[in-house]
């Protein structure tokens, strides 16, 4: 028989600012869609507990299925061994493609202290270099944010961290036009700051000194957000082990995130994130809902139907001894099951006399 597909499903991406209005206790729709199965929400903006609940309170009350994703605050783990000009690269291409503006966004990296100072040199001299400015296609790095609102959080988080210790290796500031903001490494950066703890959406990259892979993983692990991780080491068996334990959707090693675009593997996280799971079978899974149908094709009586009589007790008996190697009465096993079946159908046939 041939499956039917998912029933109907609503889906929401809200823009940042309109998620206050629209979705402020009312996130699904309230009257009609009886036959609604599914809700899916996802945020590209810094996202709120409050928004999964207002989101979840319609739907979970009529048993509909919720997936959500609410973001993300992804790590890099740069180990002593990683190749250094492509880390650099990598990490400067995920940190400020679209300007940070993004769930799957590098906003901290946990570097061995080995070579963090090597990596945050060599990093710097690359985004001094990168044009944060208005021009013709092709010819800007780094691209402005997407309103005041983010402007200002951005500023925000860079300021709070440079007052609580946090070292501007470079960048820090607005250019000055418009609404674009310097691509800004912000070293010596501790977990209780906002720009490592919260969700930056920007083109700030928060470096932490870490003693080892170990430690990079435990602070990855209790981190809010659970989206994503790489890790950058020469040592392809390394990184596997490394990934295995760590708590997060995705796990990229060299590289990050760039799996987001392939369809057959899953895009979801942990904690903060969300529990909702885009692109592969298991995001199909999430639509549909199992439904077994057994057809029987077979014209006899079955033994266990009634009446009952003490030969179904006896055949019964038989079968426990036989299951726990007790074999001397299984010879009789026969010789019940066609007395029970004749009394079966004696019972059922219709009466023609």
């Amino acid at each position: 028989m041939a499956p039917r597909g998912p029933g109907p499903v609503a889906a929401r991406r809200p823009r940042r600012r309109a998620a206050g209005r629209r979705f402020r206790g009312r996130a699904a729709p309230r009257r009609g869609h009886r036959r609604l199965r599914l809700y899916g929400l996802a945020r590209d903006r810094p996202s709120r507990a409050g928004a999964l609940r207002r989101a979840g309170r319609h739907p979970q009350q009529r048993g509909v299925t919720l997936s959500a994703e609410l973001g993300g605050k992804d790590a890099a783990i740069v180990l002593e061994d990683c190749d250094l000009e492509r880390t650099v690269a990598g990490v400067t291409a995920w940190a400020l493609g679209n300007a940070g503006q993004a769930c799957g966004a590098i906003d901290v990296a946990y570097v061995e202290r080995t070579i963090v100072d090597a990596f945050v040199a060599r990093l710097a001299r690359a985004w001094r270099r990168l044009r944060a400015a208005p021009g013709p296609r092709g010819e800007t790095d780094v691209a402005p944010l997407a309103h005041r609102r983010q402007f200002d959080l951005v500023r925000a988080h860079v300021d709070e961290a440079r007052a609580a210790g946090a070292v501007v290796v470079c960048g820090g500031r607005p250019t000055g036009v418009g609404l674009f903001y310097e691509p800004t490494i912000l070293d010596h950066c501790t977990d209780e700051m906002r720009v490592v703890r919260d969700e930056t959406f920007g083109p700030v990259l928060a470096v932490v000194r870490v003693e080892g892979a170990s430690d990079g993983v435990a602070r990855v692990n209790r981190a809010r957000y659970g989206l994503g991780a790489s890790i950058w080491t020469r040592d392809l068996d390394r990184a596997r082990r490394l990934a295995e334990r760590l708590d997060v959707g995705v796990v990229t090693g060299n590289n990050h995130a760039l799996s987001g675009a392939i369809p057959e593997l899953p895009w979801g996280g942990t904690r903060a994130t969300g529990d909702g799971v885009a692109n592969s079978r298991h995001a199909l899974h999430t639509f549909v809902r199992p439904k077994t149908v057994v057809v029987d094709a077979s014209s006899r009586l079955e033994l266990y139907w009634p009446p009952y009589d003490r030969a179904l007790v006896e055949f019964g008996d038989i079968l426990c001894d036989v299951q726990r190697g007790v074999i001397d009465r299984a010879w009789r096993l026969p010789l019940l099951l066609r007395g029970r079946m004749r009394r079966l159908s004696d019972f059922f046939r219709e009466d023609d006399r």
